[in-house]
């Protein structure tokens, strides 16, 4: 695992948040509302911020001064991407990176997923259909003692 950025974001409260590519039309909604309400408290969202309902909440995140942690199913950027720059030199970034590839890929999602919901604390995921990828995660981590919720 290769870090970049405030390393002390590990030590708090990390709630993971997953969205599907394909998700319901809804799910935008809930979500952004969500991110509204996580961000008054301390806790620290951790995703991969790919999907295009994670990348709203990232903007909603960011927008509030929140501090996140973006696992990378890839290897850590060289340069720091322009809308994350300010985040991260005020050390509320960190990126977590599981695999020392240059692109994204499938089984690298998946590592990144899986290895996301073992850093947290608690799971969120935005509505999916049961025949998206995050439901193995989803169903897997439901029956376990971590706090586990699709968002209603």
């Amino acid at each position: 695992m290769d870090l970049s950025g405030n390393k002390e974001l590990l030590d708090r409260p990390l709630v993971a948040f997953f969205a599907s590519r394909n998700a319901p039309p809804e799910a935008l909604e809930l979500a952004t509302c969500w991110a509204h309400e996580i961000a008054r408290t301390d806790k620290v969202v951790i995703s991969g911020f790919h999907s295009p309902i994670e990348r709203a909440v990232l903007d909603v995140l960011l927008a509030h001064g929140c501090s996140v942690v973006v696992t990378l199913g890839r290897s850590l950027y060289r340069k720091i991407p322009a809308h994350l720059q300010v985040a991260y030199d005020e050390s509320r970034l960190l990126f977590v990176s599981f695999r020392n590839y240059s692109r994204h890929s499938y089984s690298n999602s998946q590592l990144r997923n899986w290895a996301t919901a073992n850093l947290a604390s608690e799971l969120v995921f935005a509505p999916f259909d049961n025949t998206s990828q995050l439901s193995t995660l989803y169903f897997t981590y439901s029956t376990s003692s971590t706090p586990c919720l699709i968002l209603p």
